[in-house]
């Protein structure tokens, strides 16, 4: 999550999609959230890195929109223009399993190693209730959306559109960003190549939610946004 009172903006950061490269983007003109200033440890301690440091972190990286609402005054948060960047879920999973193998000091990295494909990390996601490590959330809905389903960002722009949608997103909150940088990238074929008939309707059950929230489809085409969902720019 990044702060901004000169721009009147809230970024809120889905794991997996651009967060990286959209914070990179954005820190010149951003704050951390007063809240998360009062409570930061240290970031070292006894020459080691603090965990509670890592907690805190965590925190900040993917903080809910749930609770920036709680924590963050009202007029602030109805105020300021509050978005975030989503991706198609069938995808996100291939990203996650590769980002999972690639960092060695994350703490599901040995798990993840020992999976003997991808089909065996799907189903240990699936039926782990928090599978995911430093606050990446199962749902992608989860960051954004209320305990009744209801988002509460003013966009949700999508990976597969990053630079168009990124570049709206300046345009409406007064930045002259020229392009994203491209940061934390993983080098793989084509998502839709890992899954079988079987993993791929696994995706459609246990994700319909992103999927339906979110109009995505598998072979990464997504329909037409519907009235519910707040995906428009407001004006």
């Amino acid at each position: 999550m990044l702060i901004s009172h000169t721009h009147k903006f809230i970024f809120f950061h889905v794991a997996k999609a651009a967060g990286i490269s959209i914070r990179e983007a954005l820190k010149d003109h951003t704050e951390e959230p007063e809240h998360f200033k009062i409570h930061r440890p240290a970031k070292h301690l006894n020459g080691q890195l603090n965990p509670l440091y890592t907690m805190w972190e965590t925190m900040l990286l993917h903080a809910k929109a749930s609770d920036a609402q709680k924590i963050l005054p009202a007029e602030q948060f109805q105020q300021f223009y509050k978005f975030a960047f989503v991706r198609n879920p069938w995808d996100w999973q291939v990203s996650m399993y590769h980002f999972l193998l690639k960092e060695t000091t994350n703490p599901r990295y040995e798990l993840v190693k020992s999976f003997p494909h991808f089909d065996a990390y799907l189903d240990w996601v699936i039926h782990t209730k928090n599978p995911f490590p430093k606050g990446a959330t199962k749902l992608q809905k989860t960051v954004l959306a209320d305990e009744h389903g209801k988002l509460l960002v003013d966009f949700v722009g999508r990976y597969e559109n990053l630079s168009q949608d990124f570049q709206s997103i300046c345009q409406h909150i007064g930045l002259d960003i020229p392009a994203l940088p491209h940061l934390n990238q993983s080098n793989r074929t084509d998502y839709r190549h890992y899954y079988t008939p079987k993993t791929r309707q696994l995706v459609a059950e246990h994700f319909a939610e992103d999927i339906e929230l979110f109009g995505y489809q598998f072979d990464g085409t997504y329909s037409p946004l519907s009235c519910h969902d707040a995906l428009l720019m407001h004006g």
